[in-house]
C-alpha cells in the first residue's frame, strides 16, 4: 500500500531540489536558446567539489554551497564563451543554433564525465561518493526523515525564491529579460547581449552544482556519470511547466517529485520508465507545457 502521507513528504522534498535543477536548465534555454543535455554533469561537478574539500579539507557541506556554486559557474561561462557564442555567431537562424549546440552539448557532457572519472581513477577517488551530513532524523506527522532532507529542501526553496528576486528586481534581471524579449532593442539600449548570454548560463551552471552539492549530502552514491538522470528530471519538469516559466519550472519540480517518489514507493525499476513516458506524453498532448508562452 502506498502512504501518502510519506509520498507527500519525500516528494515535496524531492520538489524542491528538482525544481532548483529545472528552473537552472530553463534560465540557460530561455535565454541562450541552448539545450544544454550536459545540465546534469555541472550538477556532478558540484557535487564532486563539496565531496572534495569536505573529504580533503573538512568545510562543512553547507558552507562549501559558497565554493562549488562560483567554481562551476566560472566554468559555466568559460563553456559558453568559448563554445556557444561561437556556434550564436555560425548560426544563421534559431532553430540551426538548437541543432548544433545540441550536439555540441552531448560533446560535453561526455568529456566532462569522463575528465572527472579519469581524474578520480588516478587519483584513487571511491567509484561513489558523497558527504555524510545531518544524518539524524526528525518526525514529521509521524514520519522519521533524515534532517539533512529537510535543509536541502529549505535551502533549495530559498536559492528558487532568491533567483525570483533576482531576475524579476535586479538591472541584471531586467536585462535578461530584455535579451529575451527584444534582442536587437536589448543592443540598441546598450545590452552586451553576449555578456548575458555568457552570464545566464553560468548562473544555470550554478544552480545545477547547488543542486548537486546538497544532493552529495542525501546520497553517498553519486559517480562521474549520474548526471544524465538529472538532466532527463530537468527536462521532465521544464516540459511540464513549460519553456520560459519560473512558475512553471517551479510548480512542475514538485509533481516531478510526487511522481517519481511514488514510482520509488511502488518499484525503484520504473522510475525512469514513467519519468521517460512523461516527458513523451506531454511533448505530445501539451508541447508547450501548462505554463510555456
Amino acid at each position: 500500500m502506498l502512504d501518502i502521507l510519506e509520498i507527500f513528504i519525500r516528494g515535496s522534498i524531492l520538489g524542491a531540489i528538482f525544481s532548483l535543477i529545472g528552473i537552472g536548465l530553463n534560465i540557460q534555454y530561455g535565454v541562450t536558446r541552448i539545450l544544454n543535455i550536459a545540465h546534469g554533469e555541472f550538477l556532478m561537478v558540484g557535487a564532486y567539489v563539496t565531496w572534495f574539500v569536505f573529504t580533503f579539507f573538512g568545510v562543512n557541506p553547507l558552507v562549501s554551497l559558497a565554493i562549488s556554486g562560483p567554481v562551476v559557474f566560472v566554468l559555466g561561462v568559460l563553456v559558453q564563451t568559448t563554445v556557444f557564442r561561437r556556434l550564436v555567431h555560425l548560426s544563421t537562424s534559431g532553430e540551426e543554433l538548437e541543432f548544433r549546440s545540441l550536439l555540441a552539448c552531448f560533446g560535453l557532457m561526455f568529456i566532462i564525465q569522463n575528465v572527472v572519472g579519469t581524474i578520480g581513477r588516478l587519483a584513487n577517488w571511491p567509484p561513489t561518493i558523497g558527504t555524510p551530513y545531518l544524518y539524524q532524523t526528525i518526525n514529521i506527522l509521524g514520519e522519521r526523515v533524515q534532517l539533512n532532507m529537510i535543509v536541502t529542501a529549505v535551502m533549495s526553496m530559498i536559492i528558487s525564491v532568491l533567483m525570483f528576486i533576482l531576475l524579476r528586481s535586479t538591472r541584471l534581471g531586467l536585462a535578461m529579460r530584455a535579451t529575451v524579449e527584444e534582442p536587437t532593442g536589448a543592443q540598441l539600449v546598450g545590452i552586451n547581449i553576449f555578456k548575458i548570454h555568457a552570464v545566464s548560463f553560468g548562473l544555470g551552471a550554478l544552480l545545477s552544482a547547488l543542486a548537486g552539492s546538497m544532493l552529495a549530502m542525501m546520497y553517498s552514491n553519486m559517480t562521474p556519470y549520474t548526471g544524465p538522470q538529472y538532466t532527463f528530471i530537468a527536462l521532465a519538469v521544464i516540459i511540464l511547466g513549460g519553456m520560459g516559466s519560473f512558475f512553471g519550472s517551479l510548480l512542475g519540480g514538485f509533481f516531478i517529485g510526487y511522481l517519481y517518489y511514488a514510482c520509488l514507493a511502488i518499484d525503484p525499476l520504473i522510475v525512469n520508465i514513467v519519468v521517460y513516458a512523461f516527458i513523451i506524453i506531454m511533448l505530445i498532448i501539451r508541447p508547450k507545457g501548462f505554463f510555456g508562452r
